[in-house]
């Protein structure tokens, strides 16, 4: 293909490729592959790599790479290159998620002051300080939000904030057997890439029953060595990401924003975990968004704090095995 100044020469390409694959998803599954040219990048869905088929099986994956395609908007401006991005751009491949197509054009305002967090980012299991988030930092998150077309509901007020708690305990008790094996499977000694260490998942929460933290235990009722027991932030911040639709497309987004979000937290400070139990029964889902602060379709249950403790990174696939680049 023709030279162009701004076309990714290959080292370009691989720090792009790294970059998306640094992003976060769902079980650390990573459910993704990219393709990359001198002129485009393009994220493809991997389903197989994800969990057991459940209602929301399909949803964690659109999310999980569009929090990848995100990453590429954000390598592409530190590298001085313009993002075009089309979701979905072939219904003949419906595995194709997004096609970023690399532009001359003027970087995005503010995407190259989140590069520095791609790499920093964690999902944090542990205990959180006792001090809630400044106004100030909340408004900054919604606005992340809300910049990728999606909204940040902050469980500010109650009845509320005990009401998504109580179906977040809820979907806890009635999470059906199977789905606890495959995440079991799922935890490692560290060292197996797209698993959940051992050393990632915090400690198990002091509290039980009503009192329970929402906190996911990624090993509930297993007995890992090492773990320890530990007391929770009594009530941390919570909030629920929501789009307008509940299409792959919409699902996609709502992993553009969260991986904004994340990243302008990351910047600040602060630190997130997942309460997604009940947006994977879809009864319960329904009862997430059924309330007067309505604003859409829930996608992330969200537990933001001030962290204690900053967890390792969690292992990536090789870059090998979800990269591959071509000419043209």
């Amino acid at each position: 293909m023709p030279h162009t100044a701004h076309a990714l020469d290959t080292q370009a390409q691989t720090m792009v490729a790294t970059a998306a694959s640094s992003a976060p998803s769902v079980l650390n599954a990573q459910p993704w592959s990219f393709v990359t040219t001198p002129a485009l990048v393009e994220v493809y869905a991997e389903p197989g790599s994800a969990s057991i088929p459940t209602p929301s099986a399909a949803r964690d994956v659109r999310l999980s790479c569009g929090a990848a395609v995100f990453n590429i908007r954000v390598a592409l401006a530190r590298l001085g290159r313009g993002a075009r991005v089309s979701v979905l751009p072939d219904p003949e491949n419906p595995l194709l998620v997004a096609r970023i197509e690399v532009t001359g054009d003027a970087p995005e305002p503010d995407l190259d002051a989140l590069y520095p967090w791609v790499a920093d980012r964690r999902t944090n299991r542990f205990p959180f300080r006792d001090r809630a988030l400044p106004a100030g930092v909340l408004a900054l998150l919604h606005d992340a939000a809300a910049r990728e077309g999606a909204t940040l509901r902050l469980l500010d007020g109650e009845p509320e904030y005990q009401r998504i708690l109580t179906l977040i305990r809820k979907a806890t008790l009635v999470e059906e057997e199977p789905v606890r094996e495959d995440r079991a499977a799922r935890i490692s000694d560290g060292a197996a890439p797209a698993s959940i260490p051992v050393g990632n998942l915090g400690p198990v929460p002091r509290a039980a029953g009503p009192d329970v933290p929402p906190v996911r235990d990624l090993a509930e009722g297993l007995d890992l060595p090492g773990r320890g027991a530990a007391a929770f932030e009594p009530r941390p911040d919570l909030a629920v990401l929501e789009t307008p639709g509940d299409d792959p497309a919409a699902w996609t987004a709502a992993g553009q924003a969260l991986q904004r979000l994340l990243l302008e937290a990351t910047g600040h400070g602060v630190a997130a975990s997942f309460a997604n139990q009940p947006l994977e029964d879809p009864d319960l889902r329904e009862d997430v968004s059924s309330s007067a602060a309505h604003y859409g379709h829930p996608q992330m249950v969200l537990r933001l704090g001030y962290p204690r403790v900053r967890p390792p990174a969690t292992p990536r696939r090789p870059l090998a095995e979800v990269h591959r680049r071509v000419e043209g």
